[in-house]
């Protein structure tokens, strides 16, 4: 080959490289989960969690360390005094969109003061039977006699109006809904503060700005919060997170660690072993083949999706693994190949494009799929390994000649003993019975949709969820009714109605603002009522009312601000002054405004209830949400069956297609039965020797195993497809070799992270190691024989 020739080779890919780089410049990566996810609607789901804030939703625990030399009023005080310096501190960080560490002392006086104008709009018809109670003959007696015991007790005077305008106490009657805001954990309201049965914790609720599924934002986050806990809590007082938060660390860092020496020892046992077998620096070049084709594939795959999630970025390291098979099998075809040159590389076109082809079918099949970062991936890995062949056909030819020293003594050194040829009925009945135990182990395998089997079981994170839920209460499966609306009236109200039916269907469990505050036709719903009740109960009441308070010493003008208020048209609520007051902060988890940016999707009010729910209600709460419009059940149940059944689909339907394309390119090559079956003998195997072991090991399914089974099935053909050219025909050199070579370089490229601590990393290794280690001896043993007995046949 001339030198200019090189040189243009040269400049071609390193400028392409320089392009891939220079586009790839603006990426962006995303650690979103609901990239993760597949179908719209459970994305769309996943993205309300996210507008109402429970995905970054954050739940501190401060709580007494040990024994305290202090009295327990004081340790309780100290306890106290660190949730407000701490929420105060996150407060003035910016870092939260609310922070709730206690009510306002004061808050019951000041709600009073904002509903007393607008109290006939919050009491519903399951409030009339009370009020009726209220004004009875002995209501009146009763309320009256202790307004008088109240008027004449230390704090008579201070409260002296109050009981003038309400002397039954008509406002209890909606301060009895505060109790729908209360949460389903185990606490008592103390001075404000959100305590532990036993007063020895305190609970504070925070929602973040940032996501906290991206593990920059959460690092960021978790240093703000040691910074804090050293400058707000007190000596004996110690914090614990759960939420998001401790989940995005434990697996960022679980990763970080894994990948850090796994590909570290992975890069240099690589470079070990090419150094070893193929002896030559120009070793160096067959190595970086792979890596110079990411850039390009990185680069196209940003333009066709702009920001790519962390995961499918991260598969570009597969172009390690599976694309170094093609400068392997040039580089030792033309350094140890018998004839022309010419007549090599034309002869290795054929293999080399087919096993590029079958394996990039494989990834193509991946578009289909209903999980956004798997159709990246997909484009990713396909475009990567078109690539990588491009560039093995370039750059290999410049550096790979004939060595004539000892080519015969390194030709015979890499023959293996010819095992299929004397023995291949003996290896074909072997390899009958590993298919048929894997026929009877697919049926049995168990698919795991949910993403915490991808979780990182952290011990630090596993025990302070075991603490809060000693402190608090086991929360039980729960379901998120949200409902949307254009407007807050409309939201409101439809909140309301779902209230309503939570009530009526006797859900013992719900948490709901909407008691406290109605829609406007929920308001006037209740007007209607108020008015009805006490056209019939007046002017009765009234006369009897005041006998009964002039009998008790009261004076007849004594109770005029009560009468001029039942006389007086009562105002409507205004969501807007109701959300400014002294429980917004428990509004603000609850509500949701239309976000200030105005995207697709985030231009709606949002409200939330939440439901504890069982195997029978949920069932009734998905059926109630199908006939109301805009709102929407949200389960992790409901999520887990729908992913479940969305991935299995994906397993079967992309599998089967990505076999039926892999198997139809076969057989357009080959033209002939034995060399088809041949071929596919590895990919088959592999995927018998993964269910066997799934089986074996009790494992379950997950979306990794898809992933990464398509990987397997396109890495297998190419072993076939090199074996049966190589047995047809003389294509340049034994490829025995050169399959063992590669699946020596992929075991060790992913083989390796089946040693990692994260689950998720452990399901690529595990997959690779067993269907590469099974297909690699099947590749140089079955697949020879299949051919050995079709000749004697």
């Amino acid at each position: 080959m001339s030198k200019l020739s090189v040189f243009w080779r040269w400049s071609l890919v390193l400028g392409l490289v320089v392009l891939g780089l220079l586009a790839s410049r603006q990426l962006k990566v995303s650690d979103e989960a609901v990239d993760l996810l597949p179908g719209d609607s459970v994305r769309g789901d996943i993205r309300q969690l996210q507008r109402m804030g429970l995905v970054n939703r954050l739940f501190i625990t401060l709580s007494l360390s040990g024994e305290s030399a202090d009295s327990q009023e004081t340790a309780k005080k100290a306890l106290q005094k660190s949730a407000v310096q701490l929420g105060e501190k996150m407060v003035k960080s910016g870092h939260f969109s609310y922070v709730l560490a206690r009510l306002p002392e004061g808050y019951e006086f000041a709600l009073f003061s904002r509903l007393q104008a607008s109290l006939p709009m919050l009491l519903d018809k399951g409030d009339m039977a009370n009020l009726a109670t209220l004004t009875s003959p002995e209501g009146i007696r009763t309320g009256l006699a202790k307004a008088f015991a109240l008027l004449n007790s230390p704090t008579g005077i201070a409260l002296k109006k109050q009981v003038q305008l309400d002397p039954l106490g008509l406002v209890t009657l909606v301060l009895q809904k505060l109790n729908s805001l209360r949460s389903e954990f185990s606490m008592r309201l103390e001075e404000g503060f959100f305590m532990s049965r036993d007063g020895k914790s305190c609970l504070l609720v925070a929602e973040s700005r940032d996501s906290l599924t991206d593990s920059h934002n959460a690092l960021m986050l978790q240093k703000f919060f040691d910074d804090a806990y050293l400058e707000t809590l007190a000596t004996g007082v110690e914090a614990r997170i759960i939420g998001s938060l401790p989940h995005t660390l434990a697996n960022s860092q679980s990763i970080q660690r894994d990948l850090q020496w796994l590909l570290t020892a992975a890069t240099i046992l690589l470079a070990i072993l090419l150094a070893v077998t193929l002896r030559d620096i120009r070793a160096v070049v067959v190595f970086s083949v792979p890596y110079l084709a990411a850039p390009p594939a990185i680069a196209i795959t940003h333009l066709v999706y702009g920001d790519l999630s962390s995961m499918a970025l991260g598969f570009g390291v597969a172009l390690l693994g599976i694309a170094i098979d093609y400068p392997i099998y040039l580089y030792l075809s033309l350094t140890r190949g018998q004839g022309d040159r010419q007549n090599i590389l034309k002869n290795l076109a054929t293999p080399l494009f087919f096993a590029a082809l079958t394996t990039m079918a494989g990834f193509i099949i991946l578009l289909f799929s209903q999980v956004v970062a798997h159709r990246q991936m997909g484009l990713l890995a396909f475009v990567g390994v078109a690539i990588a062949l491009v560039f093995a056909w370039l750059l290999i030819p410049t550096i790979a000649g004939p060595r004539p020293q000892a080519k015969e003594q390194k030709k015979g050194k890499w023959r293996l003993p010819d095992f299929s040829s004397k023995y291949p009925r003996c290896i074909l009945g072997v390899w009958l019975v590993s298919l048929t135990l894997g026929i009877f182990a697919w049926p049995h395998l168990r698919y795991n949709g949910d993403l915490r089997a991808l979780d990182v079981p952290d011990r630090q994170v596993l025990a302070d969820e075991r603490h809060f839920a000693a402190t608090w209460g086991e929360k039980g499966e729960q379901a998120f009714v949200i409902a949307e609306g254009a407007t807050l009236a409309e939201v409101l109200d439809r909140n309301a109605r779902i209230a309503s039916f939570l009530q009526e269907q006797k859900f013992k469990k719900f948490q709901s603002f909407a008691p406290l505050l109605p829609g406007p036709g929920t308001q006037a719903a209740n007007h209607d009522g108020w008015k009805q009740f006490w056209a019939t109960l007046r002017p009765d009441f009234d006369r009897r009312f005041v006998a009964e308070a002039v009998s008790l010493g009261f004076t007849e003008q004594a109770f005029t601000p009560f009468f001029s208020w039942l006389d007086r048209e009562p105002e409507t609520l205004s969501p807007e002054k109701f959300l400014g007051g002294p429980l917004q902060p428990l509004f603000a988890s609850m509500l949701k405004m239309p976000l200030a940016d105005g995207k697709k999707g985030d231009n709606k009010y949002l409200a939330m209830t939440t439901v504890a729910i069982d195997d029978t209600t949920l069932p009734v709460l998905l059926q109630f949400a199908k006939g109301e419009p805009q709102v929407t059940v949200l389960a992790t149940a409901k999520w887990r069956a729908e992913v479940e059944r969305l991935l299995r689909h994906d397993i079967f339907t992309l599998s089967l297609a990505a076999g039926l394309v892999i198997v139809l390119l076969v057989t357009v090559q080959y033209r002939q039965a034995r060399a088809v079956a041949a071929a596919l003998a590895p990919v088959l195997t592999a995927l018998a020797a993964m269910s066997i072991f799934c089986y074996l090991t009790d494992g379950e399914l997950t979306m990794m195993h898809l992933i990464m089974g398509i990987l397997v099935i396109g890495i297998s053909v190419d072993y076939g497809i090199f074996i049966v050219c190589d047995k047809l025909g003389d294509h340049g050199a034994n490829s025995a070799p050169a399959v063992s070579l590669c699946a020596a370089s992929t075991l060790i490229g992913f083989g390796v992270l089946a040693f990692a601590g994260h689950p998720a990393l452990h399901a690529l290794g595990i997959t690779v190691l067993v269907g590469v280690g099974v297909s690699w001896p099947v590749a140089l043993l079955v697949s020879p024989a299949i051919l050995a007995v079709g000749k004697r046949g």
